[in-house]
């Protein structure tokens, strides 16, 4: 039996672990959290910080594992390190460097044929000043690295909103270095993809609604996305080159594109699935591929075999009621039991503040649903919204 060690055992990873053990391989759960969600389903749990790459390369030594799997942002460099002292299969370092640091990232795709919006990377609010006339009005502003989950990202749509858009970057920069890039305008896309020995292999698309936010939050991905053909076409050939420029040869990718006026054009990539419950269950129910499976085939070296791959409607909808402190939520079970529902819940506790969308993790609940049709689908997920209610406390 195969061990595969997983960094991450978060409750959004549960079913990463049981489609593995239900493919006969043994899981070995990573996590720092000691009371990690998923460490229960998991064969053996390790609570560790799997940051400290000595650390983790040693318990990787002794658990004698086959396969090293990232599954959020936190374990791609980890993972690589591993990859690299125990000769697994995966991402290199430079690799993972590139598909981390998004100022690496933008550097690798200068050759595009698409391109590069205008971009500079900076470390100081007075470096900022004096070189934002580069990029001009409006902007988005970002650490280069920040773990994922939208942290830090807000768009600048005056010199008034500089200084609170860099400390809010600022925040969440695990990197010392942020990045200002010039806005696209249109409609935004997530693109998942596969690697095999340097073939890509596009899993999904979705388009992304976004609430007038200035934190660029997104609040439903739609599965697949509503382009044309030819759209398709130019986002899929982009999506190659760039997952190929970052050196992404074998392995998951999620990533983000805005169609403009102009074509597609890249706004990053990640070298491990989409977060959430993208990788271990939206990517199967719209494509028929289990993207667990499939990656962990990848990475102990056995045959991947990507059937055609279908695009059953999928909406992945984030629920954003009005601000306030949470006093209860009503109707959760009566939503759970509705067909086409796949899952529906709640991460937030009552006396938690929610409406506040700093970033993706704020987020206070989600449904995925699916149906025949995707219109049929986001009228369900309409109804799961409008029909759980978030009861706010009265304020005095």
């Amino acid at each position: 039996m195969m061990k595969i060690a997983i960094l991450g055992a978060s409750i959004y990873n549960i079913a990463v672990y049981e489609s593995l053990k239900a493919n006969e391989y043994y899981t070995i759960a990573i996590d720092g959290d000691k009371n990690a969600p998923a460490a229960k389903i998991a064969d053996k749990f390790i609570p560790i910080d799997f940051s400290n790459k000595e650390l983790l390369l040693e318990t990787c030594k002794r658990e004698e594992i086959d396969a090293i799997m990232p599954i959020n942002e936190w374990g791609v460099l980890p993972s690589a390190y591993v990859c690299d002292k125990m000769g697994l299969v995966g991402n290199s370092l430079k690799t993972a460097n590139n598909a981390t640091d998004k100022g690496l990232m933008r550097t690798c795709w200068m050759d595009l044929k698409q391109g590069n919006p205008t971009f500079f990377v900076f470390e100081t609010i007075k470096e900022l000043e004096q070189k934002i006339e580069l990029v001009g009005y409006p902007c988005i502003i970002k650490p280069t690295f920040s773990g994922g989950g939208g942290r830090g990202i807000s768009v600048v749509k005056s010199p008034e909103d500089l200084k609170w858009a860099y400390d809010f970057a600022k925040a969440d920069d695990q990197n010392n270095s942020l990045i200002c890039e010039a806005f696209m305008d249109g409609l935004e896309l997530t693109i998942e993809t596969l690697s095999v020995d340097g073939e890509v292999h596009v899993l999904a698309i979705s388009d992304k609604y976004k609430p007038n936010l200035r934190t660029r939050v997104s609040t439903s991905l739609n599965y697949p996305a509503d382009i044309s053909v030819e759209q398709e076409e130019e986002v899929v050939n982009l999506i190659k080159e760039a997952v190929l420029a970052l050196g992404i040869m074998n392995g998951m990718a999620h990533s983000e594109v805005i169609l403009t006026a102009n074509g597609p054009k890249m706004v990053e990539t990640g070298a491990r699935g989409g977060g959430s419950h993208i990788f271990p269950l939206i990517i199967e129910a719209t494509s028929g591929i289990s993207a667990p499976v499939s990656f962990a085939k990848l990475l102990v070296g056995a045959k991947v075999d990507l059937k055609q791959v279908e695009k059953k409607p999928v909406i992945y909808r984030f629920f954003n009621p009005p601000y306030g402190i949470l006093k209860s939520i009503e109707n959760l079970d009566e939503v759970k039991s509705w067909e086409g529902v796949l899952t529906v819940g709640v991460t937030k506790n009552p006396g938690d503040i929610i409406g506040d969308l700093k970033n993706s993790l704020e987020r206070p609940g989600f449904t995925v649903v699916t149906a025949k049709t995707r219109k049929e689908a986001v009228q369900l997920a309409d109804k799961v919204e409008e029909t759980l209610k978030f009861v706010l406390e009265e304020t005095k």
